[in-house]
């Protein structure tokens, strides 16, 4: 069963975000002894953006989030995404920005990026989120996944 506490947060434990956790190669800085700097390759946990949306609707189903189109020039776009409560309270707002070399489909990889971070700033996949990672750039579905 699924009980609600006085904040409207559900205490259900339904949604397991481990299954769906990605492993991402990942460039990490370490400084030697003596001084030099060597970067290594990493794995992280990086937790995809539709399992987020599945985990917030989960436990949110009366919230919403509303995504627009904030600037489009130059074959580039910034995506903007709002969260808002079921009373209509902001409770994230995340942009991304993509550009058509990197992604031919980049209006729509740009509006997963900011759900992503808007959903990251919420709790959801916080911790795995590359996109509060600022040694390197990661874009929020960062690689395209081999067929």
């Amino acid at each position: 069963g699924k009980t609600n506490g006085q904040n409207g947060h559900s205490h259900s434990h339904s949604f397991n975000p481990n299954g769906y956790m990605l492993k991402l190669p990942k460039k990490k800085k370490i400084t030697l002894g003596d001084g030099q700097v060597k970067w290594i390759r990493v794995e992280t946990d990086y937790l995809p953006v539709a399992p987020r949306i599945a985990w917030f609707r989960l436990e949110h189903p009366d919230w919403s989030i509303i995504t627009k189109e904030v600037k489009a020039a130059n074959k580039a776009v910034v995506m903007k995404a709002v969260i808002k409560d079921a009373t209509g309270r902001v409770i994230a707002t995340a942009h991304k920005k993509e550009t058509e070399a990197g992604f031919p489909d980049y209006i729509e990889k740009a509006e997963t990026g900011a759900i992503g971070r808007a959903l990251a700033m919420c709790g959801y996949g916080t911790l795995q989120a590359p996109e509060f990672d600022e040694s390197e750039r990661l874009a929020d579905a960062p690689l395209e996944r081999k067929r």
